[in-house]
């Protein structure tokens, strides 16, 4: 084998050597130390990320429906709109507070309106007054979707 190659191979395994104390210094740690360390970061992984994944990958959950009359709110968590089918009467202002840490919009797919840039605890709303059925998607997760029925 030529210098190059063994200097690249070398660097790797020196790398990899790296990499596994580091892990088994926290692993030393965690089991001296008796705080869980290794438990919580499990933890922080299956608790903060586990909707995220869902909803950025498309596996947005069950389908829920609610109704509502003057007033109907969708709360954005988990990557998900909640409920995904609202049904509504003419006039109906729909609130959407996004309760997640990443920033969403509520966009209609056909263009009839748009929440704008949603941080998290920040809300937006659009009044509905004409009867039809109004799909809307997060234009940064266009995975979620959900929709609006506004009845006669």
């Amino acid at each position: 084998m030529n210098q190059t190659v063994l200097a690249i191979l070398a660097s790797l395994g020196g790398l990899a050597v790296i990499f596994l104390a580091v892990i088994g210094a926290i692993a030393t740690y965690d089991a001296l130390a008796d705080n869980n360390m290794m438990d919580d970061m499990g933890g922080m992984m299956d608790d903060g990320m586990d909707g995220m994944m869902d909803g950025m990958m498309g596996g947005g959950g069950p389908e829920t429906t609610g109704s509502a009359s003057g007033r109907g709110e969708v709360r954005i968590e988990s990557f998900r709109f909640e409920p995904t089918t609202l049904n509504v009467t003419p006039g109906t202002v729909i609130v959407w507070t996004n309760q997640d840490s990443a920033p969403h919009t509520a966009t209609a797919k056909d263009g009839s309106f748009d929440t704008g840039r949603l941080d998290k605890g920040d809300a937006g709303n659009v009044t509905f007054e004409k009867p039809g059925t109004f799909a809307y998607i997060c234009d940064i997760h266009p995975s979620m979707d959900a929709r609006i029925v506004v009845g006669q």
